[in-house]
């Protein structure tokens, strides 16, 4: 018998590992599943299947088994009780107190009552666990195991002299029995009297040394069932090498099923990591292709994807092929998730299809074949398949017994998966709305809650995030690690001090599994090195835009300094030919910004020059956000090249320059900006420019976005046109953009985007006839890795200067390092 640990995950006490040791003895005594005489109801070949699966050590493949057949068949009894005892032997204690609660459970009958207490106290329950086990002690008084258990749960509690109190009477009642013993040992090890542990290990052989080969054969073998492997190679005394060999290779199972249990990630290392060393050497030894050695590849390959090596499972699982030596389904669905995690969904897609029809039930199995569909970019197949099982999955479960009808957890589960996909398709709003309509549903589920936030993040509403994370967390226990998603939302709501703070614990539980990675490597990216560098060139045959025009910038920011502060450097430089002449101007500049708590400052000071001169040019800004919709920008500059057209220069003519702007952005999907600015020339001219954008989304598909956009701008001047650069004593333009984006192709990081922008406005100036303002840009985007990315774009743009239109073409290439 390989049953899953119930007490891997109740680790308070410092004595741990005597729970798994225990946990394994006390859940050998579960054996007969509730298969009591007065259970008259017949099963299913499927539940006997399952069952028998169970008990060969697979309890987490036989458990959605009996889930599904336990929704189909809520009102039998038998069922009930069995199921209630494989989750408690999978490690699914909440569900298995959940079924152990409802009004048809058997709750007089002892093994299920057993189970139940082991729930509860993996789940750290101690009262009531404590409360189960003296139940199940007056239901079979004989059965003195359950009187062991509440020692245990004194135990955990700390409370040592009722411990010791039910030890004594069990170890004078028992005094050889081996699990006695091992009780007494893990009291001892809270106690923290380790010779007490020593001199328990050693009893019986010490007791009987006449027999003491056979005592520590029979020691070995039970300390193997108690997970003490080590102890258990030293302490078999037999000359079997089949029988050692065999010893080993039930080690190596149990650590792998441990590894699985384990709550956090640095347990799961240690036990995943012992596993595999240890069915190596099983492996090195057995005989190829014999039973034992085929067992000790499958349990390999579950240890491995433990470790978070889906590389190492598909080599492993690859040579197997090669040698063909089949696979039990549980083990291959495993290798079809490391196909996935390897970034193969091809060969990921074609497991999950050829175990379809074997395991038609397994809700790991559909989940895996939608997000192999959904990572081959094969979107609507995805949706197709996630929705299709979510609909074959009914919501509630509902029976004449059933007093409340209980929310099916497969159904809530496929809902917020089919959620997230809406997301990371693109298709945020979507998204959100069917996780409104499940939380509507389970509004004391904690995942959807966590995942309702994650879309508000993605749709630009950290603070209500927040808000939604803090729901969430008030359904977890309260000994629960925040999740990565508090990170997250507290890093894009720029508090990086205490997402930082929360990074230790939840590393800790976490470790390296997927969402983990993810956030690593993108909180690394966007607190690194930033840079940005471009070069382009434009021509036109006009008077103020000149026949050629070159321009090139680039921009370099430090990491993160306290998390708040990045030094800059910054270089601009731009040339151009025009019907009066040449010129040129520059720009070299040191900066530092300060970015924390959605507050932005920033500040530059360099030289800039052109042909007449060099002067100090001094620019500072700032944007502040407030809740999830409005930001005010200020920003203000000495000598503003960006505003002041380069034939300017021509005349050693500069300006100064303040703007400021409004932002309220309702969502991913729309936002309306007002900017306002003036200018004042060293030529005495002063400027106002007020303008306004709307951007609206108005389609969006997986793969493709169409962005509506009506514009608005105005100037008015205090110096009449006769200036070098152009300069209207007043002009009106209203008009509208439309924005075409649409991803080409797309590999996990790496893209392919291209955007096209077009528009088009009735442009006025004053003194002069209407005229028309266009603009078409064609863009293209390619996203290397998550930090290195290139782009190219092409401009025609045409508008009318003093009554005559001034076409001019740019083509513009440029690197990106850093947030893409």
């Amino acid at each position: 018998m390989k049953a899953l640990d119930p007490f891997a995950r109740g680790r308070s006490a410092p004595g741990w590992v005597w729970k798994r040791r225990i946990g394994f003895a006390l859940s050998a005594l579960l054996l007969p599943l509730a298969a009591a005489p007065q259970t008259k109801l017949l099963v299913s070949e499927e539940h006997d299947a399952a069952v028998a699966q169970a008990r060969a050590g697979d309890a987490r493949g036989a458990l959605p088994i009996l889930r599904n057949l336990l929704q189909q068949d809520p009102a039998n009894v038998r069922l009930l009780a069995d199921t209630t005892i494989v989750a408690s032997w999978a490690g699914d204690d909440a569900y298995a107190l959940e079924l152990y609660n409802r009004p048809s459970a058997p709750r007089d009958n002892y093994d299920v009552t057993a189970a139940a207490a082991h729930s509860a106290r993996n789940l750290r329950r101690y009262d009531e666990a404590l409360d189960l086990y003296r139940r199940a002690a007056q239901l079979r008084p004989d059965r003195w195991q359950a009187q062991l258990g509440q020692a245990m749960v004194l135990t955990d509690k700390g409370d040592y002299p009722q411990a010791d109190a039910l030890m004594k009477l069990l170890l004078q009642e028992h005094p050889a029995d081996l699990e006695v013993e091992t009780g007494e040992a893990y009291l001892c090890m809270g106690k923290g009297d380790f010779t007490c542990v020593i001199d328990m290990d050693q009893r019986r052989s010490a007791q009987m040394p006449q027999v003491s080969a056979e005592v520590q054969d029979q020691l070995a073998r039970a300390l193997a069932q108690l997970g003490a492997n080590t102890l258990a190679a030293t302490a078999y005394q037999g000359d079997n090498p089949q029988q050692a060999l065999r010893l080993q290779a039930d080690l190596g199972a149990q650590r792998v099923r441990w590894a699985e249990a384990d709550r956090t990630w640095m347990d799961r290392k240690v036990d995943a990591a012992e596993a595999v060393s240890i069915l190596n050497q099983v492996i090195g030894s057995a005989s190829p292709g014999d039973p034992l050695w085929k067992q000790a590849q499958s349990d390999r390959l579950l240890a491995l994807a433990d470790l978070e090596r889906p590389r190492d499972v598909v080599r492993s699982f690859e040579q197997l092929q090669q040698a063909k030596t089949p696979l039990p389904d549980y083990a291959l669905i495993r290798v079809a998730d490391a196909y996935l995690a390897a970034h193969e969904p091809a060969r990921a897609e074609s497991l999950y299809r050829d175990l379809a029809g074997r395991m038609p039930h397994s809700r790991d199995l559909w989940s895996g074949l939608a997000w192999s569909e959904f990572e081959r970019e094969h979107i609507a197949a995805a949706f197709a398949t996630v929705d299709g099982a979510r609909g074959n999955t009914p919501a509630m479960l509902r029976a004449k017994d059933l007093a409340v009808p209980q929310a099916n957890e497969s159904k809530t589960d496929f809902a917020l998966q089919a959620a997230e996909m809406r997301g990371f398709a693109g298709l945020s709003s979507q998204g959100q709305k069917m996780l409104t309509a499940a939380v509507s549903a389970a509004p004391a589920n904690p995942d959807l809650h966590h995942a309702l936030a994650t879309s508000y993040l993605s749709r630009g509403w950290p603070v209500r995030a927040a808000r939604e994370e803090r729901i969430a967390e008030s359904f977890e226990q309260r000994d629960e690690v925040p999740s990565i998603h508090n990170a997250e939302i507290l890093e894009e709501l720029g508090q990086r001090d205490r997402a930082d703070a929360l990074l230790k614990p939840v590393l800790a539980r976490e470790g390296d599994d997927a969402p983990m990675l993810r956030y690593l490597r993108t909180r690394a990216v966007e607190r690194g090195w930033q840079g940005d560098v471009h070069g382009g060139y434009e021509r036109s045959s006009g008077k103020f835009i000149g026949t050629t025009n070159e321009t090139s910038e680039a921009r370099l920011e430090s990491p993160l300094i306290d998390n708040r502060w990045r030094m800059t450097l910054h270089g601009w430089g731009d040339h151009g030919q025009f019907q009066r002449g040449e010129t040129w101007r520059s720009r070299g500049a040191l900066g530092m910004s300060f970015d924390y708590n959605r507050k932005e400052f920033w500040a530059e000071a360099g030289a800039d020059q052109n042909p007449a001169e060099q002067r100090l040019g001094i620019a500072a800004g700032t944007n502040l956000s407030f809740g999830d919709h409005w930001t005010i920008g200020l920003r203000g500059d000495t000598d503003d090249l960006s505003q002041v057209q380069l034939i300017s220069s021509l005349a050693n003519v500069h300006a100064r320059s303040g703007n400021a702007s409004l932002q309220w952005r309702s969502s991913d999907l729309a936002s309306v900006t007002v900017d306002a600015g003036r200018m004042l020339f060293t030529d005495g001219n002063q400027r106002t420019i007020v303008s306004g954008t709307w951007d609206q989304r108005a389609l969006t598909a997986p793969h493709f976005q169409m962005i509506l956009s009506p514009q608005l701008w105005t100037s008015w001047n205090s110096r009449d046109e006769n200036r070098i650069y152009f300069n209207p004593e007043h002009d009106l333009s209203a008009g509208a953009a439309a924005t075409l984006r649409w991803i080409t192709w797309r590999r996990y990081e790496r893209n392919f985007t291209q955007q096209l922008t077009i528009f088009g406005a009735p442009y006025w100036q004053q003194n002069y006839d209407m005229g028309g303002a266009v603009n078409a840009t064609y863009m293209q985007n390619l996203a290397i890795s998550r930090r290195f990315g290139a782009y190219g774009k092409v401009t025609w743009n045409s508008q009318p200067y003093d009554g005559s239109n001034e076409p001019y073409t740019n083509v513009t290439f440029g690197l990106s390092w850093g947030s893409q």
